[in-house]
């Protein structure tokens, strides 16, 4: 049976989505396009046409955004914001049914009809679902938002008056309401983009950013569509109607392309995390509505001097220019008192992390000077960190560690990065030394440093704990002596040394005599004194390059490298013979104990094989009496 596949091997991975119905929808704008240039077509035939056609787009738009928000995988703000899109596309289905109606039945729909109104209507809808899209905010963002959309409606709405509006109500082309209309339509797409677009790219959003894109486009050619028919009030011409209806297909097709994308490509709130990086344009739009509005109150009051509008409307704008000038750098001198006190609060926690760091930091120049010394300073090593200022780092080492320390900074001050670790000892005032492990930062290149970073710990403790753990590994506990685990390895180590050099090695095995009597009698404590004494007197007679071990109980063993080991060995066992003879003093009186000993030597056999020899001969000794030694002979084997 093949093995299952891994969780990621089973995601099935991201394909780009096959948008059928946006290919279809271009298909017949493109169709109804080519018809409208090459045809003309009468303004009923046309207005029949397009009326079904959007129709079409906005049944199709109902439908796939319907069942883009069924989808589980969508956040709840994202699927309230496709049934907003759904509903607005039905009330607009709604308007243009209507229309369609008027044309088919060669009626005559007013400007501000009942169609109007249905259509006007979907701007709400479609602005609620534009702000429902998930997003992180701030508590006065929306606030903000208010007032950057009032602003840049205001604006808007001026411009669009004084070059669209104001030509088409001195030239009589078109009723009050239609005139409304024109206004009213430009100024809800613009809102809408104005949304959209702050959504997309001020506040964080879900992992549907490429069909919320397209939404964005749609508002966009909304923009551009109805800013484009309020110009024909006043020029007109065929090839501008052309124009006009693409603009208004693309806007309908770019919200195909998004639907289709909520629907087949769709991304959980959780796939995309992270904020979006504001845009500087979103943010200079309110400035940019306020600058066209002061723009063309100064062409309107140099055109036609009126007093004394005109003299105050400039008075107007240069204060204004002059306050938001003001403004511009109070923000500035905001931003550095910010960036100012932000760095101060960035320094003074360091401080305060170094300063009350258990580590020693230094911050040393290229030759090992110190600059600067933390306060753990006068705990670790003894010095005041004001007194370290100027001192060389190997001054403060041990004479034996100060070649060390130079080696270590110059090294350190050739080579970028962090170095790697190095002990050494430092010496306190009262001559005694502290055992540390440094590591150091070369920031010498830094401006903000310009020099090398050192930090040290002490590990005097930590070495110590160390060395005793691997003292009690290697040690008897009772006696101080080596255990068997020590012995076994030195005996190995001699035997490969004594193989290469021709050496004897010779291993003595020691067990005392009638040793349980004495536990028996006297009590186990009274044995361990006994055998600490005992463990003493073998080490006085042993030499310093003498092994002596205790193997466990009252087992006792010897190792013995020297070329003359037999020699070597008969005087040791006399050594320690003499010193057994003497009275061992315990609470109760003097005891004495004797040791059957017995040695084996070997100059090419293994660890195992000397050790076994020698615990032979000392079972030999032992039958012979007490304070009996014996050397191994082959026949004690049969």
């Amino acid at each position: 049976m093949n093995s299952p596949l891994p969780p990621r091997a089973l995601a099935a991975p991201r394909h780009r989505p096959t948008l059928v119905v946006a290919v279809l929808s271009l298909c017949s704008a493109a169709a109804y396009l080519l018809w409208l240039h090459w045809s003309g077509g009468s303004p009923s035939a046309r207005g029949t046409v397009v009326s079904a056609l959007f129709i079409a787009l906005d049944l199709v738009l109902v439908e796939l955004f319907r069942r883009a928000a069924r989808n589980p995988e969508l956040s709840a703000g994202t699927a309230r914001a496709l049934r907003y899109m759904a509903m607005a596309a039905g009330v607009a289905l709604v308007g243009r049914t209507i229309s369609l109606y008027a044309h088919v039945t060669g009626g005559t729909t007013p400007s501000a009809g009942l169609a109007d109104l249905f259509l006007l209507a979907s701007f709400p809808l479609t602005l609620a679902a534009f702000l429902s899209i998930p997003r992180e905010q701030r508590p006065t963002e929306r606030w903000k938002l208010a007032f950057d959309a009032g602003m840049v409606l205001c604006g808007g709405g001026v411009a669009l008056w004084f070059f669209v509006l104001r030509e088409t109500l001195a030239s009589g082309m078109a009723s009050p309401a239609g005139v409304a209309l024109a206004f009213v339509y430009p100024l809800g797409d613009l809102l809408i983009l104005v949304a959209i677009v702050t959504v997309l790219l001020r506040h964080p959003a879900d992992g549907n950013r490429s069909a919320t894109g397209w939404l964005a486009i749609s508002a966009a050619l909304g923009v551009a569509d109805d800013l484009f028919r309020s110009l024909l009030l006043v020029r007109g011409g065929p090839l501008a109607t052309v124009w006009a209806e693409a603009l208004h297909l693309a806007a309908a097709i770019a919200l195909i392309v998004s639907a289709e994308l909520f629907l087949r490509d769709p991304h959980s709130a959780e796939a995309h995390r992270g904020t979006v990086p504001g845009s500087p344009f979103v943010s200079a739009l309110p400035f940019i509505a306020a600058g066209v509005t002061y723009a063309l109150l100064f062409v309107g009051a140099m055109q036609q001097w009126v007093a004394p509008l005109s003299g105050l409307a400039l008075g107007a704008i240069a204060v204004s220019l002059l306050l938001g000038a003001r403004q511009l750098l109070s923000q500035r001198e905001n931003a550095l008192i910010v960036a100012e006190q932000a760095m101060h609060a960035s320094e003074a926690r360091f401080r305060t992390l170094v300063q009350n760091s258990s580590d020693l930091i230094f911050v040393l120049d290229a030759d090992g000077t110190i600059r600067f010394a933390s306060s753990s300073a006068s705990r670790v090593i003894g010095y005041a960190p004001e007194s370290l200022i100027g001192v060389a780092l190997s001054a403060l080492a041990d004479p034996e560690d100060s070649g060390r320390v130079d080696a270590f900074i110059e090294m350190t001050a050739q080579l970028p990065g962090v170095s790697p670790l190095a002990e050494w000892r430092l010496r306190r005032p009262d001559g005694h030394t502290v055992q540390v492990e440094a590591v150091a930062s070369n920031l010498l290149a830094d401006p903000s440093v310009g020099g090398i970073v050192l930090n040290a710990r002490d590990v005097g403790e930590r070495k110590a704990l160390l060395d005793q753990l691997a003292h009690q590994a290697f040690h008897d506990p009772l006696t101080g002596l080596a255990n068997r685990a020590l012995f076994r390895d030195r005996v190995m180590h001699a035997i490969t040394l004594a193989r290469r050099e021709e050496r004897v090695v010779t291993v003595l095995f020691l067990d005392l005599d009638d040793f349980k009597q004495i536990n028996d009698s006297l009590g186990h404590a009274e044995g361990d004194r006994l055998l600490a004494m005992i463990a003493a007197r073998l080490r006085a007679s042993a030499r310093s390059t003498d092994t002596v071990a205790r193997l466990g109980g009252d087992e006792f063993a010897v190792l013995v490298e020297d070329t003359n080991a037999t020699a070597s060995t008969a005087r040791l066992v006399e050594r320690i013979t003499e010193q057994m003879g003497f009275p061992f003093a315990l609470s109760n009186g003097d005891v004495y104990v004797s040791a059957s000993i017995g040695s084996a030597s070997a100059v090419g056999g293994g660890m195992d094989e000397i050790m076994r020899y020698a615990d032979v001969a000392m079972y030999s000794a032992k039958r012979s009496g007490r304070g009996q030694h014996r050397v191994f002979d082959a026949a004690m084997l049969g």
